[in-house]
This record gives structure tokens, C-alpha cells and sequence, in this order.
């Protein structure tokens, strides 16, 4: 990353971004969990923008020419736009995220709440368990993202499966079948 870094540093902002995402981001999670997915299921992804010859080509454009105010992947847009129906060109960007918010309200709410209680032996020394709850009172309360308190019980899951024990736990099923059971309202 380092690396990265100074060779972005030579790059326009927007570009850097772009090149920092592309040795990052991009292979350290989408790819890698597009992949995972996938396989899981059986399905062949092809990723044909990232054709190297494209991504050069497109990295060596000015950054007036990718980006323009108010339009969302521009470059692709116009590149596309015969082929596109106007009607799909216009659309927001979407995400797809999985219900979270509904499932630490839900089906996994008890469950978290029992592992935000106390902080792991190895954690302690780190984690304030007032600090903790607290997270977890304020994802109740709307003032904070599910992000949060999930980082911490998966972080408090890990250190007390890994750290606080002699020899590694197996890891249990209890999250998966929870979400599996959960129903997006």
C-alpha cells in the first residue's frame, strides 16, 4: 500500500482515488467476495471492465473527461448510450446491502445484545464495556449504523473464539441460521 500511495500521489484526485480503490478495495473485498459468492453457487462472473487494456486507457484520461457534476459514471453512460435506453442511463446508483439494520433489530438483537454485554478477556484492556453498551443503546436509539455495534460484537465473537482460550473454538452456526431465518419486512 505504501507503494500505492506514492504512485498515486502522482496522480490527480480523482485518478488516485480510483488507483488507490483498484489495489485495495477492489481485489480485497468486491472481487474477492464476488468470487466466494459466486462459486458458492455455482455461477461464472465475468468482470469485462476491468480488461486491463481498458482500465489503462481509461486511467490515462483527464479527470475533466470521467468526471462531470451531478452525473454518476459519466464516461460509462455516454460510452453506452446508444445502447442503453434512456430510461436505465438516468437512474440513481444502487447498492445492494443486505437488511442489517433489520436483522440486529430482529432476529439477531438478543443474541448481539448478550455479546456486547461484556467485552472479551483479551479486549478488556481496550474496550470500556460502558463504551460498548453504549454503542449498542445508540444503534437502538437510531443515532448510530448497525456498522458499528456489528464491528464490535464480531471483533468481541473473534478475540473470545481466538484469544481467550488455549486452543481456537470452532466457529458456530448460530449467526448464519438467524439470518437465514430472518424475513425482510
Amino acid at each position: 500500500m505504501e507503494d500505492a500511495a506514492r504512485r498515486a500521489g502522482r496522480l490527480d484526485a480523482f485518478t488516485a482515488l480510483s488507483y488507490l480503490e483498484s489495489r485495495s478495495y477492489l481485489p480485497n473485498t468486491l472481487l474477492r467476495d464476488t468470487d466466494a459468492v459466486s462459486m458458492s453457487h455455482s455461477l461464472e462472473v465475468r468482470v469485462p471492465l476491468l480488461d486491463h487494456r481498458l482500465v489503462e486507457f481509461v486511467a490515462g484520461l483527464p479527470e475533466e473527461v470521467k468526471r462531470r457534476r451531478g452525473v454518476s459514471k459519466a464516461l460509462l453512460v455516454e460510452a453506452l448510450g446508444d445502447l442503453l435506453p434512456a430510461h436505465v442511463a438516468r437512474q440513481p446508483k444502487r447498492t445492494f446491502t443486505l437488511p442489517w439494520e433489520h436483522w440486529l433489530r430482529g432476529a439477531l438483537r438478543e443474541k448481539i445484545a448478550q455479546g456486547l454485554e461484556q467485552p472479551a478477556e483479551a479486549l478488556r484492556s481496550a474496550l470500556d464495556s460502558q463504551a460498548v453498551r453504549a454503542v449498542w443503546q445508540d444503534f437502538l436509539a437510531g443515532r448510530t449504523s448497525w456498522s458499528r455495534p456489528w464491528s464490535l460484537y464480531v471483533l468481541n465473537e473473534w478475540a473470545r473464539r481466538h484469544l481467550d482460550s488455549a486452543k481456537p473454538q470452532p466457529a458456530t452456526e448460530h449467526l448464519a441460521v438467524a439470518i437465514a431465518n430472518a424475513r425482510p419486512s
